[in-house]
């Protein structure tokens, strides 16, 4: 890069977002089929960890369409024109596929069935398939262009807009489930603005929320 290239924006939090993602749904379908017929109070916590995930997921996609795609289709169309009916259609697919889990979870939540279980766990496995083209794709070809397009302060908006309308009583599990697995020069790129002392001990209660999550949805604190 010459000195007088703009540098690039950090867009390394995109990764550690879709993280959390690929490991949830990864797991989902073998979480449900985890449970034994009739077991209602184990089906609770299935269920509610799943619904956490779709809206934590669904309030990501929205805020990309609201925030992100409006910036790179005003300045970078035609580069983008190649890869926007992909996008488009893949997002079709997640959403028509969120709505399906959406739909039958609160059923499979109160009766834990074996039927309904059955297809639940179908439609998270065919969902986390999709999902993760979709991530990829938006890896390997959206970020590149929102990395020399979006200014370092209009990609932050985003991250901003996130904490803000994640509910507070789950900002510190959120947090706790970037750091499992985020890339930890991301997570400490994430988490700069806040003092060093309020940055470690948002670590390490963060860290313990997820741990205590994973143990009473996985089994494990290392899922």
């Amino acid at each position: 890069m010459s000195a007088t290239s703009t540098p690039l924006t950090d867009v390394s939090a995109m990764p550690v977002i879709h993280s959390v993602y690929r490991r949830e749904l990864r797991l989902a379908g073998a979480l449900v089929r985890g449970v034994a017929d009739g077991d209602t109070a184990r089906a609770c916590v299935v269920a509610d960890h799943l619904a956490w995930v779709g809206e934590h997921l669904h309030r990501h996609h929205t805020l990309e369409d609201r925030l992100l795609w409006p910036l790179l289709l005003e300045r970078v169309a035609d580069e983008l024109a190649p890869i926007v009916d992909l996008m488009q259609t893949q997002h079709r697919t997640v959403d028509a596929l969120q709505e399906q889990v959406a739909q039958l979870l609160p059923r499979w939540r109160e009766t834990a069935s074996a039927e309904p279980g059955a297809h639940l766990a179908t439609l998270l496995d065919r969902l986390y398939v999709h999902l993760v083209e979709h991530l990829d794709a938006e890896e390997q070809r959206l970020l590149p262009l929102a990395a020399r397009t979006l200014s370092q302060p209009e990609w932050d908006a985003m991250g901003h807009a996130a904490r803000q309308e994640t509910p507070r009583g789950e900002q510190t599990l959120t947090l706790g489930m970037y750091l499992y697995e985020g890339d930890p020069a991301a997570v400490t790129a994430m988490l700069a603005s806040a003092p060093r002392p309020v940055r470690a001990m948002l670590t390490w209660t963060a860290r313990r929320a997820f741990a205590r999550h994973a143990v009473r949805v996985h089994g494990s604190a290392t899922p």
